[in-house]
């Protein structure tokens, strides 16, 4: 009797659309987590065994944002795979329409993997992260070890989304 009433209940929202409009709506909704410099060695350390892929960006780097749904196909193809995505936002902070836009992006994005914000003071945040811009991808290995810096350090050699699919795919292989 149970499948009875549920096949056709579901035959009717399917139909009506609602089904997939829950779906959509009722998912794990992307968040912002706040992380500490010291925190976020930790974090990337507790990810040892798997690949990992961090995509460091703010909502003030055009670049950033046009890159940004490749990291989200890159999760989606990947996950399965030994490998796991992380987003590390550097906006500022200290600016609470920056830290809401950043929160906004990643929903309209789909990032359903974890996002972090640098909780740190933004120059600072640069400084301990090693960075002279963004955007920036780093790939780690298995071990833990940083394998591919792809940053925008030179630019006459901009990396490109098939620099990271390629890093990801080797080391996803290994």
């Amino acid at each position: 009797m149970h499948r009875r009433v549920l096949r056709p209940l579901r035959g009717a929202l399917a139909a009506a659309g609602v089904l997939g409009l829950c779906l959509a709506a009722c998912g794990p909704r992307p968040e912002l987590r706040p992380i500490r410099f010291e925190q976020w060695k930790q974090e990337l350390a507790s990810l040892r065994g798997r690949v990992v892929v961090v995509d460091v960006w703010a909502t003030w780097c055009v670049p950033c944002l046009e890159r940004f749904p490749h990291v989200v196909d890159l999760d989606r193809r990947y996950r399965n795979r030994g490998v796991t995505v992380v987003s590390l936002s550097v906006d500022n902070r200290d600016d609470p329409q920056a830290v809401e836009e950043a929160r906004r992006f990643l929903r309209r994005q789909n990032a359903a993997f974890p996002n972090y914000l640098m909780d740190e003071n933004i120059l600072e945040a640069f400084e301990k992260l090693d960075l002279l811009t963004i955007p920036a991808v780093w790939i780690y290995d298995r071990s833990g070890r940083l394998r591919h810096d792809l940053n925008g350090d030179d630019p006459n050699r901009q990396f490109t989304d098939d620099d990271v699919e390629r890093a990801v795919a080797a080391l996803a292989a290994e």
